[in-house]
């Protein structure tokens, strides 16, 4: 009878445990199952998913490879690339049908919820303080961010290798083992590849040593040392079984930050002060905890302030360091408090805002998702001992949770059904507040892809009006600007962004455009090469510059900017083509030739270059049988002058630099005091790279009384002996 009994009250015990999961998922269900209907969003969503290439091509070695890679430039995305195998999944399945993208999110919030109640559930044995707990993250509104926002997959991935992290730790803390902790360590090196917060999780399984796992006592007040020096040992043995986890961290915190570094998103230390990024650090504990108890007026976008008031400063950190000393002083009696306290402080840490990357918020709900559930913790440990030995509790708890579960749930659908859209999620950000400048540049944003130009204008400057030197705001004016054909005003706004900051090279690059379609290329080739100054692998700024010195007539320049841009974009057939045609027009035929085959190889309708090739070979011909004529000549009269100088000028168009310069040589035997002969043998070794003896050469045709000095500075043959001293400061001396 005794087993039957515990059977049976086992199963009861299960059943419960079942029926509180799948109250878990139908709460989530209900308040989420509107974002099958919603878009994807703006804010990050496009760079995420769609517009990103990479992910467009699914599950595959190259998007894998990509994914796992540091360096991402240019791309403004972090290292986690198990939440870009989790997008690539999504997009294989369900292509860019984005209610199941959202769903997707929604599911891993449900196995979040479960992972939760199942991790405190095995580590408390409580099961409805466990289930409470659980209920408030399922439904509480502030995690509506990291669901409905499809770019929060990561958050959502991250969190649910951290529970599973907790989970595999308590089996390894009842009877530890090495297979245990490796088990531990997979789930924990799998959460950091999809988000790296889980560089906190080895400091709260510490906290979860002492309460509910209690690997460590905290001594009595007024005990002696021997008992002090035991719990320093204790504490001593559970960090340094901790090392590999922080050593792992440590690793993936170094490959984010260089990530970063590769992406440059990290925030410069001078855009936004060290006291400032403090004092707002320490007002936002407290914002949160408010958040957290009366959760209204939530946004997507919280706009960093200017400026923090000390007396918030003072008032936040007061409390902080009154709430620190009352769980310190009832550690022993109530463990739960100092554990959830350090929780929600310490998980919070590493997005407070003390290094910033891209656009920074003063506050982000999706960052609470973890370190709320140290509050969570203990409000429900903290009220389940408060009202035990009250009257009626058995009533009372149960109509109190429903309340506020209940209450939460409402709140939090319908701070779903803002993330509906755009146009929604921002209209409600500004009614938040107006003054949410990110909020006007989305909103402009939207109305510019509709066309509606008024509109987004109107929003543009609005942002403009609240943070003046916002560069998207100003780039995005410039550019609606001119495309309804304003260019003075499109200018305008691109200039000053170069007010603010000079080495933008987006405001530079469509600067250069805009001068070289109206005709003034002085300041278009100026704006281009600031953009090759700061960015030198910019294949196009390089191509843009080739057409410029085109369109000027300087060949030289022309040429050598042609050759950076097909060499930097071998891909593309307009470079080729482009300096091909450069190469043709300098008489370099064989050259030019190549440059076309390689634009048709690229993209064989390219019929421009068809017929440029087929007239660079009709010029080839002509040139080879010029070449034989003059060939003959020379047989006849080898020391012919006008034969030599002819013969040697179509061997270097043919580039045939060997024998152009044997018959260089034998026309300095006829005519040793000519300079031109001595300038262009320079010139030929300059091609062939051979630095010393092209300016040993220009250096007799000097002696012999060249003075070209427009054409030594611009002729392109000369480019490989331009950092040679001698030619410095012969340029220099005239």
């Amino acid at each position: 009878m005794t087993d039957k009994r515990y059977i049976v009250k086992r199963f009861a015990g299960y059943k419960i445990d079942i029926l509180a999961i799948l109250s878990f998922i139908i709460l989530i269900v209900l308040i989420y199952w509107q974002v099958n209907d919603f878009e994807f969003i703006s804010l990050d969503d496009y760079l995420y998913v769609v517009n990103n290439d990479h992910v467009h091509k699914g599950l595959s070695v190259e998007s894998i490879s990509w994914a796992f890679s540091l360096s991402k430039q240019g791309e403004g995305t972090n290292w986690h690339p198990l939440t870009w195998i989790s997008h690539m999944m999504d997009y294989q399945f369900f292509g860019l049908n984005p209610g199941m993208h959202h769903l997707m999110n929604v599911f891993f919030h449900i196995v979040n919820t479960i992972l939760l109640f199942t991790a405190m559930r095995v580590m408390t044995g409580s099961l409805w303080r466990s289930a409470f707990v659980a209920a408030l993250f399922a439904v509480h509104p502030v995690n509506v961010d990291s669901v409905a926002w499809i770019a929060e997959r990561k958050n959502l991935l991250s969190t649910a290798f951290w529970f599973l992290t907790m989970i595999a730790y308590f089996f390894y803390v009842r009877k530890p083992d090495i297979t245990k902790y490796v088990l531990v360590i997979v789930p924990f090196c799998l959460g950091s590849l999809a988000k790296p917060m889980l560089m906190t999780l080895p400091f709260v399984l510490l906290l979860l040593d002492y309460w509910p796992l209690s690997r460590i006592e905290l001594p009595k007040p007024g005990v002696g040392m021997k008992h002090w020096r035991t719990f320093c040992h204790d504490v001593t043995r559970l960090v340094i079984e901790k090392v590999p986890l922080f050593i792992i961290s440590s690793i993936f915190i170094y490959a984010t930050v260089l990530s970063l570094e590769y992406s440059k998103t990290i925030a410069a230390t001078q855009i936004t002060p060290i006291d400032l990024k403090i004092k707002n650090a320490i007002v936002s504990y407290i914002i949160y905890m408010q958040k957290m108890v009366y959760p209204i007026d939530l946004t997507v976008f919280y706009p960093f302030p200017d400026m923090v008031p000390m007396w918030q400063v003072m008032g936040s950190l007061t409390f902080i360091v009154i709430i620190t000393t009352v769980v310190m002083i009832n550690a022993r009696r109530y463990p739960y408090l100092i554990v959830g306290w350090l929780w929600f402080l310490g998980s919070l840490l590493p997005v407070i805002g003390i290094i910033q990357a891209g656009l920074w918020p003063a506050i982000a709900e999706r960052w609470a998702y973890i370190p709320y559930i140290g509050l969570f913790i203990i409000c429900v440990w903290g009220c389940a001992d408060v009202m035990q030995n009250m009257r009626y509790q058995k009533i009372i708890i149960p109509i109190t949770v429903l309340g506020i579960v209940s209450v939460l749930a409402v709140m939090a659908w319908r701070q779903v059904g803002y993330w509906k859209n755009d146009i929604t999620l921002f209209s409600h950000s500004l009614a938040v507040d107006p003054d949410n400048y990110v909020a006007h540049v989305n909103l402009g944003n939207v109305y510019a892809r509709n066309r509606a130009e008024g509109e987004a204008i109107f929003h543009y400057q609005e942002a403009l009006r609240i943070h003046r030197n916002d560069v998207l705001a100003l780039s995005n004016l410039g550019r609606l600007y001119n495309e309804i054909g304003e260019k003075g005003k499109s200018i305008w706004f691109y200039s000053e962004i170069l007010h603010y900051d000079p080495s933008n090279i987006d405001a530079h690059y469509e600067l250069g455009s805009m001068y070289a379609q109206i005709g003034r290329f002085d300041e278009a080739a100026s704006h281009f090469s600031s953009v090759v100054r700061f960015d030198p692998s910019d294949a196009r700024a390089y191509y843009n510059l080739g057409i410029i010195y085109t369109e000027k007539g300087d060949l030289n320049m022309s040429e050598k900017y042609f050759a950076f841009s097909a060499k930097l974009a071998p891909e593309d057939p307009e470079a080729h083509y482009s300096y091909g045609l450069v190469l043709m027009k300098k008489g370099k035929v064989r050259d030019a030739i190549n440059q076309f085959d390689l634009a048709l190889k690229l993209n064989p309708d390219l019929s421009e270059a068809k017929r440029y090739r087929e007239l660079a070979h009709t010029h080839q011909d002509k040139l080879t049988q010029n070449i034989r004529q003059l060939e003959k000549k020379k047989a006849v009269s080898p020391n012919d002058p006008v034969t030599l100088h002819r013969l040697a000028i179509l061997y270097s168009s043919n580039n045939e630099n060997e024998k152009a310069l044997d018959v260089l040589f034998a026309l300095s035997k006829v005519n040793p005091e000519q300079p031109d002969v001595c300038y262009n043998i320079a010139c030929i070794y300059a091609k062939q790279d051979r630095v010393n003896e092209s300016v040993q050469w220009l250096m007799r045709a000097v002696e012999k009384g060249f003075s070209d000095w427009n054409l030594l500075k611009n002729d392109s043959d000369l480019e490989n002996i331009r950092n040679t001293s001698y030619y410095i400061n012969l340029v220099k001396d005239h």
